[in-house]
């Protein structure tokens, strides 16, 4: 729509093109990102500008709101990065007041802004020590959740709808059973109870609510069992009746198979079609020790073994090639082509897990990690394999380049600083746009990888001491700005102040704090898309 806009013409050209435009055909999924990046060139040269100015009321007149990020009453509990690597979903649990919720929330990565919140989620979103909580399909349309525990739901993570467009429920236990989401979004693995050979069935998640026993009422279409034997002679020694219950699973990419863990050591592999056990390997390893990990395109697992690192094909388990290890890993973490980190409490050794070659031996400390009940890592590979970035044991940022000689690039501040006490647990992605996301229980930062620039950063725990802006007398005294808003207005500038901001763009800030609010506030248009608030268009008042 704006293919002649140019920043290198200047604001006044930016501007005749900009009116001269058929805005008609503005399609805010396909334009505002292109738009808003051409723009903020602009803004880098000439500051903000009446084409800013005027950009801003088209892009507003095509229904965009408002959106502050300060949404979380409990502490996040688990993360997911969409496919594409845009967006970031992050889901909490639901604070001191249990009936009100937790939240899922959408961040569009480029932007570093929050675009879409679905507050209210029955129960929370996961569960403290659990992982994988938050799934997306593989066209970013869907978002399966554990949520209130033991539920599985199915969200449009760009809607609005609290309630879910499909549900399962069958065991009101005290912690999660695990799930995993099919890669089309409208079939997921979760605890059924339905089998002794295994506990877990597959369900209809197109829509609708499938329940079950022991804890849920018979609805919704019948779920889909595993059935037996098992291979390689297991069935000698586990029985006919195993009453299989896999942990950490993750469906694969071509959906033919399900993989996951057994309790006392064992990865399991489940043909999805046949509904039957593939294979099964024996690791040994703990609850407590580092977890099998597949690569990036799913052709290889590794996982350690009685001291050695085993590279094993993800389709057959077959042993590919083992290697001595020093030290047992924190964890693993494969990137592009193939390449694995081994990370230990001392060292990171770089593989390549098609040929076994050992290419790097790094002596850096590493943050300590969490694998089996937190999602994020303190390591992330760049898009091309060739740099990575780590969290030090005194929480600084390292990239390091791997492409050849290792070399450390650069160190950038991280979530949290020192003070003498254990860091709290924080990890890293790095995404196609070059964006390094630090995601930690209380805080989110976004940071362009090649500069260092702080593009978004955000902490959920503030709670100021001074009264809240939308309390007079113990009541809500703020409306709702539309009919449709149900987020709250109000939120923590910083750990001493309270502000508000309504969808509609109205904004009440303490006076001299005006500036403040460019970095937490955003235009997003369809849920999905974020537009810079500094550029036009709000109502601010002062008090």
């Amino acid at each position: 729509m704006i293919d002649s806009l140019d920043p290198a013409g200047g604001p006044a050209a930016a501007l005749a093109v900009l009116r001269a435009a058929d805005w008609s055909r503005y399609d805010p999924a396909r334009d505002t990102a292109p738009l808003r990046d051409t723009l903020a060139a602009l803004e880098r040269a000439h500051g903000v500008t009446e084409a800013h100015r005027f950009a801003t009321t088209r892009v507003r007149a095509a229904g965009a709101v408002l959106r502050h990020p300060d949404v979380h009453r409990g502490e996040v509990n688990g993360y997911a990065l969409s496919p594409c690597g845009r967006y970031l979903a992050i889901g909490s649990h639901t604070g001191e007041d249990y009936d009100a919720g937790g939240v899922l929330q959408i961040f569009e990565v480029p932007a570093g802004r929050c675009v879409n919140v679905i507050d209210g989620i029955a129960g929370g979103v996961g569960f403290p020590d659990y992982t994988r909580s938050l799934q997306w399909s593989a066209d970013g349309a869907r978002i399966a959740l554990e949520f209130s525990t033991n539920a599985t739901g199915v969200w449009d993570p760009f809607g609005a709808d609290r309630e879910p467009i499909a549900q399962a429920f069958f065991f009101a236990g005290g912690r999660p059973a695990g799930m995993a989401l099919a890669p089309d979004g409208r079939r997921a693995l979760v605890y059924g109870g339905g089998s002794p050979f295994m506990w877990q069935v597959i369900v209809s998640m197109e829509q609708g609510q499938v329940s079950g026993p022991p804890d849920g009422e018979e609805l919704g279409p019948e779920p889909l069992k595993f059935t037996g034997p098992l291979p390689g002679g297991y069935e000698d020694d586990w029985g006919e009746e195993p009453e299989l219950l896999l942990r950490r699973i993750h469906w694969s990419r071509d959906g033919r198979r399900i993989y996951g863990e057994l309790r006392g050591g064992w990865i399991v592999c489940l043909d999805a079609e046949e509904r039957k056990v593939d294979w099964i390997l024996e690791t040994g390893a703990d609850h407590d020790g580092d977890p099998p990990e597949w690569s990036l395109g799913e052709r290889l697992l590794a996982y350690q073994r009685d001291g050695k690192l085993i590279i094993a094909d993800a389709a057959t388990g077959r042993t590919l090639s083992e290697h001595p290890t020093p030290d047992e890993a924190e964890f693993l973490r494969w990137g592009p082509d193939d390449r694995l980190a081994v990370v230990t409490s001392d060292r990171v050794t770089i593989f390549v897990g098609t040929t076994g070659e050992r290419l790097h031996d790094l002596d850096v400390r590493v943050h300590r990690a969490h694998p089996r009940g937190w999602d994020p890592l303190p390591w992330a590979w760049s898009p091309d394999g060739r740099r990575a970035a780590l969290v030090d044991d005194a929480g600084r940022v390292e990239l390091w380049e791997l492409g050849g000689r290792p070399e450390r690039l650069r160190v950038i501040d991280g979530l949290y600083r020192e003070t003498g006490e254990q860091l709290p647990l924080f990890g890293l992605e790095w995404t196609p746009d070059d964006v390094l996301v630090m995601v930690g229980g209380e805080s989110l930062r976004f940071v362009r990888a090649s500069t260092g620039e702080i593009i978004g950063d955000f902490a959920f725990d503030h709670e100021p001491d001074a009264p809240r802006p939308d309390e007079r007398d113990g009541e809500d005294s703020f409306p709702e700005a539309t009919p449709e808003a149900a987020l709250e207005a109000t939120l923590a500038l910083d750990a001493d102040t309270w502000a508000a901001a309504f969808e509609d763009g109205t904004v009440i800030v303490p006076p001299g704090r005006e500036d403040d609010l460019s970095r937490l506030l955003a235009w997003t248009i369809d849920r999905r898309v974020a537009w810079p608030a500094h550029w036009g268009d709000l109502t601010v008042l002062t008090g």
